[in-house]
């Protein structure tokens, strides 16, 4: 049994006559009375009977309609859904967000998608953690795009540069460092500092930053998470060598630029051989047109 045999079942039930069905169909009436007699011995009983050359259903024709008529309409359904899919307004995208990173990027990139298709069936999940958990939950299929750093520790993901960020120095308002106009690195290694743990991306970038082992440090603490390491700034534990995100202005800590401007990447991450979704390379799409356009407006 297959899709063809059950629409020309129902165009004949429909018509009662296989040679206006056959009409109907664009096909030989010989073609249409194989297609019948196949159907029947397939389900081993007649679907038909004739009376003054109609064609009338039997109980098992009245039977077989109602479900092919569902059928028929299950796959239109399917067809439309299937469509709806490959143009991005119906499935499913992950996206994985490290720190502070995607805290601007994914409601404006959101906010992009709503635009181009207002009439989307999209359901947008949000997984959070540093770099290195989120580089391995890519690795497990678990997320289809990172927002995240530069990891090098795996050759099966693509990384792709969206924005950049400098990093500065922070530290408590009345630390004596305030009175400069800029932080040199000699400057930092004096005193204790927060840090970013070995599981973030901006580790391994303060550690180049200062061009030491960071082993050697005078480390109070280690966080993941740049609100936190703030906070701990804030408080006196320590100075921290930081990106400039937005939330540092929502802390009590004084902001010096570094005397050598240096940077950090931020960067959409997604698996090398993995088939993406429409949706989720759309959603690729967007991340990138989304910080091109703050950039701009920067």
């Amino acid at each position: 049994m297959n899709l063809n045999q059950l629409r020309y079942f129902l165009v004949l039930a429909e018509v009662g006559s296989y040679s206006e069905a056959a009409f109907q169909l664009d096909i030989a009436q010989s073609t249409l009375s194989q297609s019948m007699i196949n159907l029947e011995q397939e389900l081993n009983t007649p679907l038909f009977y004739s009376e003054k050359r109609i064609s009338y259903l039997t109980g098992a024709g009245e039977v077989l309609r109602n479900e092919a008529q569902k059928i028929l309409a299950d796959v239109a359904e399917s067809k439309e859904k299937i469509a709806q899919y490959l143009d991005g307004n119906l499935g499913s995208v992950t996206i994985g967000v490290s720190g502070s990173f995607g805290v601007t990027i994914v409601p404006q990139v959101i906010n992009l998608y709503r635009k181009y298709h207002p009439q989307n069936q999209l359901t947008v999940r949000l997984v959070q953690g540093n770099t290195e958990q989120l580089i391995q939950r890519l690795s497990n299929h678990e997320i289809d795009l990172g927002i995240c750093s530069y990891w090098r520790r795996n050759e099966f993901v693509e990384f792709s540069a969206i924005k950049r960020e400098p990093y500065v120095v922070i530290t408590p308002v009345n630390h004596e460092l305030v009175r400069q106009t800029s932080v040199s690195v000699a400057d930092i290694l004096k005193y204790p500092m927060v840090t970013f743990s070995t599981r973030s991306g901006a580790y391994y970038d303060v550690a180049n930053i200062l061009n030491v082992d960071m082993e050697q440090l005078d480390i109070a603490m280690q966080v993941d998470d740049p609100a936190m390491m703030a906070a701990l700034v804030a408080s006196g534990v320590g100075i921290a060598v930081i990106p400039r995100i937005y939330l540092l202005d929502h802390f009590e800590v004084k902001i010096l630029p570094l005397a050598e401007a240096r940077h950090r990447d931020v960067y959409c991450a997604w698996l090398k051989y993995q088939m993406l979704s429409p949706v989720a390379k759309e959603f690729r799409s967007l991340i990138q047109q989304s910080c091109e356009m703050s950039g701009s407006n920067t």
